[in-house]
């Protein structure tokens, strides 16, 4: 595989300062609040948000539960985040998706912030780490998917925002 990772990307504008925005992301009683696809519920483990940090999480719709842990890795306020995105189990270990499909490990992404005229436009780049070719090519070959998951979790965002 080359050294030029393919990314996956999704920008999405608020109505709010970015350092708002930025905010809704550092502290875990704004994570529960809208962190995770539509329809998910989020419990908040442990919430350390300084470089190499964790954010350890259960996601709950019904009979459905999946853990979900960040590393925080580069935290410039109020411009940039930068962590690993994995699956985890219950004690906040690294584990595989719940799902059956060789899908990577670990998502490194990159939030960015920036405002223009009280609008703050949000950028998520990603891509696996630590992958295989089989495993970075399922990661890819889910962006449809991935574009509505995020799409429904910035719903949940924006809804947030709007309420502060």
């Amino acid at each position: 595989m080359n050294s030029q990772k393919k990314q996956f990307s999704i920008v999405r504008e608020f109505n709010a300062s970015k350092q708002k925005v930025f905010n809704a992301f550092s502290t875990a009683e704004a994570m529960e609040q809208w962190w995770g696809p539509a329809g998910m519920n989020i419990i908040v483990s442990s919430f350390d948000f300084s470089p190499n940090g964790k954010f350890h999480y259960k996601m709950e719709a019904g009979d459905n539960v999946m853990w979900g842990l960040f590393v925080f890795k580069t935290i410039i306020n109020p411009d940039v985040i930068e962590f690993v995105n994995s699956f985890s189990d219950e004690d906040g270990n690294i584990a595989k998706p719940p799902f059956d499909m060789d899908f990577p490990l670990e998502i490194f992404n990159r939030l960015t912030f920036e405002e223009t005229n009280g609008i703050t436009k949000v950028t998520l780049q990603g891509h696996p780490i630590n992958a295989t070719d089989n495993q970075e090519a399922v990661y890819h070959s889910i962006t449809d998917s991935m574009i509505e998951g995020f799409g429904g979790t910035f719903d949940k965002l924006d809804a947030y925002l709007l309420k502060r």
